[in-house]
């Protein structure tokens, strides 16, 4: 299992494009809501970081199912983000579908069970990302959560007319006790292509 796909088994990862230009998309001020739904069974998507993804049917709403071609396991995620395997992703299955549809400014908090607040997601903004396969128009999701004496952020770019999302990041900051900020960015990976069956 290579670290991206355990990443997207945790919380989850996404994205999706097919060989061509004809999705790519400009925001436009009315573009403020989107609804979740699944991209076609068979869908395949290829990361920078040299996974792949296929879309597959089965999964229950608002959950959509993929496969990791580069070793075979299943994940249901929402958004191409979130994981059903994840216990916080479970326990606060109402709050995130409440998200649905996508508007910017949307946000809700996460508990984990047993530990008070475990994160928050905002629909923080509506904006053309430029990847591989091109330029699209993508929600931003945005994870934050508290990690020690730190903080981790992990964005996704949620594009609609994929059904995935094209771009994700992570970053941790932390404050060391004389008030310096130090910061790491362990994991990224953008779309590269997508097959459409």
């Amino acid at each position: 299992m290579n670290d991206r796909f355990a990443g997207v088994i945790l919380l989850a990862l996404g994205l999706v494009l097919a060989g061509g230009t004809g999705w790519a998309q400009t925001p436009t001020a009315t573009a403020q809501t989107a609804k979740s739904t699944c991209p076609a069974p068979g869908t395949v998507y290829t990361f920078t970081d040299s996974s792949s993804i296929q879309a597959l049917a089965g999964a229950e709403p608002p959950f959509c199912r993929f496969a990791n071609l580069n070793g075979g396991q299943q994940v249901d995620l929402i958004l191409g983000a979130f994981s059903a395997a994840s216990p916080v992703v479970q326990g606060n299955l109402d709050v995130l579908t409440s998200l649905l549809p996508l508007q910017v400014g949307k946000a809700v908090t996460l508990a984990r069970p047993g530990a008070g607040v475990a994160a928050t997601v905002t629909v923080e903004k509506y904006e053309t990302v430029e990847v591989p396969v091109g330029k699209l128009a993508c929600y931003v999701l945005l994870w934050s959560e508290p990690s020690g004496q730190g903080r981790w952020e992990r964005r996704w770019w949620y594009c609609p007319s994929l059904e995935y999302a094209a771009k994700y990041s992570a970053s941790f900051e932390v404050v060391t006790p004389s008030g310096r900020t130090l910061s790491s960015n362990p994991a990224s990976w953008e779309l590269q292509s997508v097959r459409v069956p």
